[in-house]
């Protein structure tokens, strides 16, 4: 499981759940990205621990794919 907090410009916050990494990697390569690179990331869990992460959707995306490709 992987849950997602993210804050749109206009300050409001939003929760998004996915089956796991996967599913978000799977998602955001997907024609219609499952949320914009430009969101701010409030917080990351994955499987109930929190990733130390800052920084946007798109950031995120490109972190999860460099580290996620050794840990399969």
């Amino acid at each position: 499981m992987m849950k997602l907090i993210g804050k749109l410009q206009n300050g409001m916050t939003f929760t998004e759940e996915f089956d796991g990494v996967n599913d978000f990697l799977a998602l955001q390569q997907s024609d219609y990205n499952a949320i914009a690179d430009e969101i701010e990331v409030v917080e990351v869990k994955i499987a109930d621990e929190v990733l130390d992460f800052k920084g946007n959707m798109g950031q995120l995306y490109y972190e999860l794919m460099k580290y996620w490709q050794f840990c399969q």
